[in-house]
């Protein structure tokens, strides 16, 4: 072999042994501390398991090495067993929704059924020439496209999950730290992506660079996995059941009565960026007490609450003096900028603040 096939052969061979032990520690690797609560923080850790022994499926290439029939089938298989199990684990990660056995092999079927007209030209059962390798392209594009979509919609499902998880800290939208977030919940489809191209470009270089990419995963993954940092999720875990199990039913309408209290008496809500965290400083209590307490009530989220104080506080303005200036209206309100205060004043009322100075 050239000095090129040997550095290929050599990353391909360090990402199966980096899978491979991947596997190993996702599938058999409990940390002592967090035995309890395991199965709660780490839903689909046999799932990731079982994602990272996939990847024994890229034998045939290390075997022959460079060769292009070996080449299509790595790329073709890599991009459809990525997109359809990522998918798998989103749901069981972020929804709890599991899938049984029967259901898992039905939905991966698609999947397996190209995975083996990939392998059959490799095997030497059949040729491999421009139309099959054509024809397998179209195939392999669509099945790909077609797991890609569930991933895209469960993208949309994160993000407004994401979004509620914002509204339980802040009262702005401007607030929301939705950069990470996109960061997070783009990343299953950006890899997809990565895969996708290296499909299509088709060149030994480009999956020598995926090799070496998702080599740096693996021994960042195993690093993380091994981190003795890990064992607070335990504490803070123990913590949170603690709190939950001592929370009554009075507790909870004493804190909710405290709460409208202080924000009625210091109108705390008229604070640009007033958070869920300030609001706890004030009162002196948790804030998953707080959480527990808003959820409960008719306003679910703190954003909802806040706002929904904020729109009170404009109407008695608006009441006052109709000629007052809207964006004067907004900042005396606690929102941050004109148009936010549109927005949520409309979504509460049904009206708009002009709409509703006209009415009065």
């Amino acid at each position: 072999m050239s000095t090129l096939e040997w550095i290929m052969f050599s990353a391909n061979f360090a990402f199966i042994i980096t899978n491979l032990y991947g596997w190993l520690l996702k599938r058999y690797y409990v940390p002592v501390t967090l035995k309890e609560h395991f199965k709660e923080l780490y839903p689909v850790h046999r799932l990731v398991a079982t994602l990272y022994l996939l990847q024994i499926f890229e034998l045939p290439y290390l075997i022959n090495i460079g060769e292009p029939t070996a080449l299509f089938y790595v790329n073709g298989t890599a991009v459809m067993f990525f997109s359809a199990f990522t998918y798998v684990l989103v749901r069981g990660y972020f929804f709890f929704d599991s899938f049984s056995v029967r259901r898992l092999f039905v939905f991966m079927l698609p999947v397996i059924l190209c995975w083996l007209a990939l392998l059959l030209p490799v095997l030497g059962v059949v040729e491999f020439c421009a139309v099959y390798k054509n024809i397998m392209f179209c195939v392999v594009s669509v099945v790909s496209a077609g797991y890609i979509f569930f991933l895209i919609h469960f993208r949309n499902r994160i993000h407004r999950v994401i979004n509620r998880i914002e509204e339980d800290e802040y009262s702005n939208e401007s607030d929301f730290s939705l950069q990470f977030a996109k960061r997070v919940e783009w990343l299953p489809l950006s890899i997809c992506a990565l895969m996708y191209i290296c499909f299509v470009v088709d060149h030994p270089v480009a999956k020598l660079v995926r090799d070496v990419f998702f080599i740096v995963t693996n021994v960042w993954f195993v690093i993380y996995t091994l981190n003795p940092h890990r064992t607070v999720r335990k504490d803070l875990t123990k913590e949170m059941d603690e709190e939950s199990f001592h929370f009554t039913e009075k507790k909870c309408k004493e804190i909710e009565e405290r709460m409208m209290l202080l924000l009625a008496g210091e109108k705390l809500y008229l604070a640009e960026h007033f958070t869920m965290s300030d609001l706890a400083k004030h009162m002196g209590v948790n804030r998953n007490y707080l959480r527990e307490v808003i959820s409960r009530s008719g306003y679910e989220t703190f954003y909802n609450m806040i706002n929904t104080l904020r729109v009170a506080h404009a109407c008695e303005i608006l009441s006052e003096n109709t000629s007052v200036k809207m964006e004067d209206v907004a900042v005396a309100s606690g929102f941050s900028s004109g148009s936010a205060f549109s927005q949520v004043f409309k979504r509460i009322k049904g009206v708009t603040p002009k709409e509703f100075v006209h009415a009065d």
